[in-house]
């Protein structure tokens, strides 16, 4: 719609109203990338803080890109667990994000995003919002950092992005705060991460996928080489079959492109 948003101050009390006492914010002007601060903070943080940054100057996403984060705009957080749990539940982490954002958008816009395996949102096939999920260990202590970046306001993208990303209100007459919609997602998202073992939020992730039943390129290491999407089963992989023989793919070693899609 690339309609001029009105001005949208983040504001601390207006995101604490309704939302889980699980989490305990931090909002602030700027940092290099919302990521980066926890890694460096997380020693001495609780599990449930989030810092939420009106700017990045270094935004993070997977595989060392770069994440466009201009203020006043977008929505850039990142959020601290320390969770008991076993790696199969914490590798599901990326899926109940995604869901989470999906069903924080549906709420304010009344649209049904598209989920890229395993971590990008789109909208007609533009990329809205992006997660980067990052686990550390400190003091003999687990920790895993979900980074959460959303496009929410229309504004121009450099060129390199302009025909790849998008912002939601480029899509929708709506205009939602900033505050209201990173209030709607932490609440999704506390929901689902209480019920990991559960499953709760997979059918959803399978159902909006953009990627299931389709060909598709996996790029996994130096490789490229063609597939078709059959499925994703409850831990997050996505199942493929490659020549005739079907594979489980793991979220941490490709990157997935449409074939016939930039």
């Amino acid at each position: 719609m690339n309609q001029k948003h009105l001005k949208d101050p983040l504001n601390k009390e207006c995101i604490e109203n309704g939302l889980n006492p699980f989490f305990n914010l931090i909002l602030v002007d700027s940092t290099t990338s919302t990521n980066d601060w926890m890694k460096e903070n997380a020693a001495k943080l609780d599990a449930g803080t989030v810092l939420i940054s009106n700017y990045q100057s270094q935004g993070k996403g997977r595989n060392q890109r770069s994440f466009y984060s201009p203020k006043d705009s977008g929505i850039y957080l990142s959020i601290l667990l320390k969770p008991d749990m076993e790696f199969d539940q914490i590798l599901k982490l990326t899926s109940c994000t995604s869901v989470a954002i999906y069903d924080a958008i549906e709420k304010n816009y009344g649209i049904q995003c598209q989920i890229k395996w395993v971590n990008d949102i789109l909208i007609d096939y533009k990329k809205v919002a992006g997660i980067l999920c990052e686990g550390i260990f400190s003091n003999n202590q687990q920790s895993i950092i979900i980074g959460v970046g959303m496009n929410v306001h229309s504004h121009p993208f450099p060129d390199e992005l302009k025909d790849i990303a998008g912002c939601i209100e480029d899509f929708s007459n709506q205009q939602v705060t900033r505050n209201e919609l990173i209030k709607d997602f932490l609440n999704h998202f506390y929901y689902y991460y209480q019920h990991l073992q559960t499953n709760d939020f997979m059918d959803t992730y399978r159902n909006a996928s953009c990627i299931l039943g389709k060909d598709i390129q996996v790029y996994e290491g130096n490789q490229i080489y063609n597939a078709y999407a059959l499925s994703i089963n409850d831990q997050g992989h996505l199942i493929v079959k490659v020549n005739g023989k079907t594979r489980e793919l793991n979220s941490g070693e490709i990157t997935i492109r449409q074939q016939n899609q930039q």
